[in-house]
């Protein structure tokens, strides 16, 4: 993305009310520094916006297999008064085959959990460390036989998160490629309007317009395997065999430069 303000053109509403707020007395800051809307207003500046994006393999995978209940009448668990404990405890037999099954092909039982709520289906939560494609479908393949004769329950979605132990370096590298590939399109722009960049005026991290799990420092993907499951941008998307088990971190940057004294030039059309 790239914005340009060059020679006399007619300032927009927005900057005419910039120009009058930096103005005013009290723009000034209290330390005597001077804001950043003083330093912009009236000058003849270059905005290019860069981005980055870099990926690395997934330190851990958590695995959520979604449950549902075949609703068999009679059963303790549809009894009205039941308690979380006791649904707990129901949902933890049921799933006991599947669990054995789990712990037989080489998962820890401390990274298997059943996560229980009087809100929502029960959960079967599966942490693998260092996963691979074939560790991670693995693992489904061991959940979704193990259920497939299970007269009580069924497997009703699943969903797939990776994520890093450490996220600082994949942002930071992140950030510096956005900076490259904004400072490239200055060059170029520069060029074809055939001006000079002048110094550094402002430098804006940038938020993307995507959702929370899209632009996190993990990578959540994949589709539902029932029409019964719900998604949201605050829960785990569904798992895709095709996905690779990594972590993609983006980043977004606006780096605006002024334009040399003595540059009238302005855009060809």
């Amino acid at each position: 993305m790239i914005s340009l303000w060059i020679g006399q053109t007619q300032p927009t509403i927005a900057q005419v009310r910039t120009e009058q707020f930096c103005k005013r007395p009290s723009a000034t800051a209290a330390d005597g520094s001077i804001p950043e809307c003083v330093l912009l207003a009236g000058r003849r500046s270059l905005t290019v916006i860069g981005q980055g994006q870099v990926t690395a393999p997934a330190d851990t995978a958590m695995l959520e297999f979604a449950i549902g209940d075949r609703g068999s009448s009679g059963s303790e668990a549809d009894s009205p008064g039941v308690s979380l404990q006791t649904t707990k405890r129901i949902t933890e037999n049921a799933l006991s085959p599947t669990v054995n099954a789990l712990i037989a092909a080489g998962v820890p039982a401390s990274n298997i959990t059943i996560q229980t709520s009087p809100l929502q289906n029960p959960k079967l939560l599966v942490q693998l460390d260092k996963p691979t494609q074939d560790k991670v479908q693995q693992v489904v393949l061991t959940v979704d036989q193990s259920l497939a004769s299970n007269k009580q329950i069924f497997l009703q979605s699943i969903s797939a998160g990776y994520a890093v132990n450490t996220c600082e370096p994949l942002q930071r590298s992140a950030r510096r490629i956005a900076l490259q590939d904004a400072q490239s399109q200055l060059t170029t722009l520069a060029q074809d309007l055939k001006i000079q960049p002048g110094e550094l005026l402002s430098v804006t991290m940038m938020p993307f317009t995507a959702s929370r799990t899209a632009i996190s420092c993990g990578s959540k993907v994949a589709v539902p395997v029932s029409p019964l499951s719900l998604t949201s941008e605050e829960s785990t998307p569904p798992y895709n065999p095709s996905d690779k088990p990594e972590v993609q971190v983006r980043s977004q940057v606006s780096v605006t430069h002024a334009i040399k004294a003595g540059d009238r030039s302005s855009p060809k059309k």
